[in-house]
Order: C-alpha cells, then sequence, then structure tokens
C-alpha cells in the first residue's frame, strides 16, 4: 500500500513507543522524528498522561517539536498544541469522582488526580514504587477528600505496589465504578474514565478534526490500553508490545530500543 499518499496524520503512544521504559531513547526515534519535521503530516501524541504533562515530558526529551495535537488521558482530553487550548471531552462527573473514592478505599490502593502539577492522593504516599512512579512524572502529592470534589475530572488513578496484585486486581476488576470504566495501564496502575473512554476516542475526534477517514491515521502503539486505537486506525504495533497487542495488529514494527518507528516509516517511504 502506498502509505505516503494515503496517511494524513501520525500519532505516537508515548511510553513504549517514542521513549523506552528506562526513559531513555533510540537514536533511531530521534532520526525518525527529525524527519518527519519535513513532511506535511499532522503529528501527535496519544497518551495516558493528562494533556499538559504529556506535553513536558515530550518536550524534556525532544525539544521544541512541531506537534498539532495531544490527546491525554487516553483520549478524554484534546490538546491544540499551537493554539495551547486544551479541552476536556469526556469527563469523569464530579459525582462519580466522590463515589469512586468511596468504594476504592483500600489500604493496598493510592488513588490520585491530575490536577495542574499536584496529584491529588486520598492517603499519605509511603510506598516507594509508588513515590518513584509519581517522582518520574514531576508530579507533587496533595492530599485531597474525595467526599468533597465539585470538579469534574478527565481521570482518576488507583496505584498499586504489583506484589500486591492478587488482593487489589480482583478488587478493582470487581467495583461498581458506575458510570466509569477501568482498566489497567501499567502493573502499577489501574486507570478509570467514563465509560467509552479509550485511545480509539483519540483516531475518531483527530479524524473529524481533518475530515478524514479514521483509516487515514497512522498510529504506534504496544500496551493493551493502545489496542483500540491501533484497531480502528492503520495501527502499527512496536515490537515490544504485549502479546494481546502483537496478537491483534497485523502491521508491526521493531522495539522501541531497536530501530522502532523508524523501522516501519522509513520502510514504508513515509519518511
Amino acid at each position: 500500500m502506498n502509505y505516503r499518499d494515503y496517511i494524513k496524520a501520525i500519532l505516537f503512544d508515548y511510553d513504549g513507543t517514542l521513549i523506552n521504559f528506562d526513559y531513555t531513547v533510540s537514536d533511531y526515534t530521534r532520526k525518525a522524528l527529525d524527519e518527519l519535521k519535513d513532511k506535511d503530516y499532522i503529528l501527535g501524541l496519544s497518551s495516558g498522561r493528562p494533556c499538559f504533562l504529556a506535553l513536558k515530558c515530550f518536550i524534556d526529551e525532544f525539544g521544541e517539536y512541531p506537534l498539532d495535537y495531544i490527546f491525554g488521558c487516553n483520549g478524554a482530553e484534546m490538546m491544540n498544541v499551537r493554539e495551547n487550548r486544551i479541552d476536556i471531552l469526556y469527563p469523569v462527573k464530579a459525582e462519580d469522582v466522590v463515589h469512586i473514592g468511596k468504594i476504592l478505599d483500600h489500604p493496598n490502593i493510592t488513588l490520585g488526580i491530575y490536577d495542574g502539577q499536584t496529584f491529588l492522593v486520598n492517603k499519605e504516599v509511603s510506598n516507594p514504587i509508588i513515590i518513584e512512579w509519581m517522582n518520574k512524572r514531576n508530579l507533587t502529592p496533595v492530599l485531597f477528600d474525595y467526599s468533597k470534589n465539585t470538579k469534574d475530572r478527565s481521570k482518576i488513578l488507583a496505584l498499586s505496589d504489583p506484589k500486591d496484585k492478587d488482593v487489589v486486581k480482583p478488587f478493582l476488576e470487581s467495583a461498581d465504578l458506575g458510570n466509569c470504566n477501568g482498566f489497567f495501564s501499567s502493573a502499577i496502575c489501574y486507570e478509570i474514565a467514563a465509560k467509552g473512554i479509550s485511545k480509539a476516542k483519540s483516531v475518531e475526534e483527530l479524524a473529524k478534526v481533518l475530515d478524514c477517514d479514521k483509516k487515514q491515521i497512522m498510529t504506534f502503539g504496544d500496551m493493551d490500553n493502545d489496542l483500540d486505537m491501533l484497531k480502528v486506525s492503520t495501527g502499527v504495533a512496536m515490537g515490544n508490545s504485549t502479546k494481546e497487542v502483537l496478537d491483534a495488529i497485523p502491521l508491526k514494527t521493531e522495539a522501541v530500543d531497536k530501530k522502532g518507528i523508524y523501522e516501519f516509516l522509513n520502510k514504508n517511504g513515509l519518511i
């Protein structure tokens, strides 16, 4: 297929796609992004992070790269980077935050909500795994009474030590989340968002903006929370993807710490 003439936009997942999980970047990834600067694609990120944090992490690593859009919180938020405008498209309603704060009050779980550079937590954080997770995202934990929440939020995170998964996983997956759904985006993080939210929303919203078919948007991802996005678009699975992603997505490229996205873009004439 002639992807060069068909593809209008390219969306990248961040962790495990543009950047390795040890927070290093392959020279091939940098080369791919450098060469994309000279092309006419619309370029963006689709991240589990909120838009502001995804942009900060990206700039810290890649500099003032000409991104067009960021879809944060797995598609619940959209940022027009050039206009510096963020819209919450699919919020967790204020009353649902209160409900979830009550039913997920568990000794092995820390709840967190992004609120600018602060991270609103329901208890003091002492677990070193969770502290490290927050430090890597430059987040400052602030104690917050979820029962008094009055604002709609992009999502809620339930964080736990992976060693507690035999207790935490069944508890979370059996919880009545009301108007929300939950899924694990990593061994540490269970994400709670409005029903129907997945990274596929990133593709749907961008296709509306560009007035194009969803298959004219190419996406790269590696984790199970990328799967819906990869399916509705022209999705490419990283070589380091989970087994579920590798089994479901026919288009594949090398791992993030090898030639990664560069291998597919170069081989198919996109750069």
